[in-house]
């Protein structure tokens, strides 16, 4: 692990992207009646504004510094130490966030396969990515981006034909506050990719236009979801999105190609992919943030402890060892803090700091 790697501002983007299509990619269709998804999504990037301004306001101020750098700076030492730590817990929640997305593969393409068997594979592949570095996380994620995309163009040219106009037509919205709990649901999203990615900045960063990278990233990702979001009304139509719990598989199940084939697999791989990059770079996170608690001038050995005890998280979840305290819901209750308070407060502080320094 090389912390002095560089995110060119292309990779960064996708890096974004990826988190919020791999996280609520299969899941939208949870949210509330048809008519309220479109809604809560544009809701939630409207209410994601003001974090991600403070986002890029924080790069800009603290040029060269990771999350844990800033946290020195705005705070000290000591304070540093525990806020560190509970980023590090965080990033292991988000790791084990991915438990949805294999839920999803073992259900529709693994049903004999033990659950946690399908997480040690995931988290060993994601170890070597996380190994690799922040450079090749990089270019790893502008090329699932790219198939990502790829696979979404090809499933809607493919499905033409089962598409129905009628479908679209709305069955009524709920109210505003289904809609604030969707937008919610929505908003903590690009936020949390927000968070990592300020935990891999470093002095090799390479992009200029801070703000643009953030607003990129969760901008394409929204257009991405409206666009799959109306495809699969289309094809499902209001009832059938209500009573799927994964539309965008379902309805790429029904597109056929020649005599028999079928394409519904390219939804897995989608989810599959997206997950071994989210789960590798929260691992690198969370060996960041425990190289900072440990004060170890060096991550070299970092990354081992932060995957077991990220695997062992995730198991404890896997195993139902907690069905009071669902893994969304603990997410969803701990975001705020890591997401919006603490990045707040730091950013009140820079300033102060940074006005002071220049006088």
């Amino acid at each position: 692990m090389k912390l002095e790697e560089g995110l060119s501002l292309r990779s960064a983007t996708a890096l974004l992207f990826i988190f919020y299509a791999g996280h609520l990619g299969i899941h939208y269709g949870t949210m509330g009646a048809p008519a309220d998804v479109p809604i809560s999504m544009l809701l939630g990037l409207g209410m994601s504004v003001p974090m991600l301004l403070i986002f890029g306001r924080l790069t800009r101020l603290l040029r060269g510094m990771n999350l844990f750098e800033m946290l020195d700076y705005g705070f000290g030492r000591v304070i540093s130490y525990g806020i560190s730590g509970l980023y590090f817990v965080y990033f292991l929640v988000l790791a084990s966030s991915v438990l949805g997305q294999l839920a999803f593969v073992r259900a529709v393409s693994l049903p004999h396969t033990p659950l946690l068997v399908l997480c040690a594979l995931l988290f060993v592949t994601a170890a070597y990515f996380a190994h690799r570095g922040v450079l090749p996380l990089g270019k790893w994620s502008v090329l699932i981006m790219m198939l990502i995309a790829g696979v979404a163009v090809l499933l809607s040219v493919l499905s033409v034909s089962s598409m129905r106009i009628s479908n679209l037509q709305s069955t009524g919205i709920s109210g505003n506050e289904v809609l604030l709990r969707g937008g919610y649901q929505f908003m903590v999203s690009p936020l949390g990719a927000g968070v990592v990615l300020l935990a891999l900045l470093g002095r090799g960063t390479k992009w200029v236009s801070f703000y643009k990278v953030f607003f990129l990233g969760a901008g394409l990702a929204t257009l991405f979801f409206l666009w799959v979001f109306l495809r699969d009304l289309a094809i499902l139509g209001a009832t059938g999105m209500e009573r799927l719990t994964y539309p965008a598989y379902h309805a790429a199940s029904g597109i056929q190609i020649g005599a028999g084939g079928r394409v519904e697999s390219l939804v897995t791989v989608w989810v599959l992919l997206s997950a071994l990059t989210m789960l590798a770079v929260c691992l690198y996170a969370a060996a960041c943030g425990l190289r900072r608690v440990t004060r170890r001038q060096k991550s070299t050995g970092m990354l081992i402890p932060a995957v077991i005890l990220a695997f062992g998280l995730t198991a404890f979840f896997a195993l139902g060892f907690a069905e009071d305290l669902p893994l969304e819901v603990l997410y969803l209750r701990y975001a705020p803090v890591v997401q919006g308070l603490i990045p707040a407060l730091l950013w009140i502080v820079a300033e102060v700091k940074t006005q002071r320094r220049s006088v």
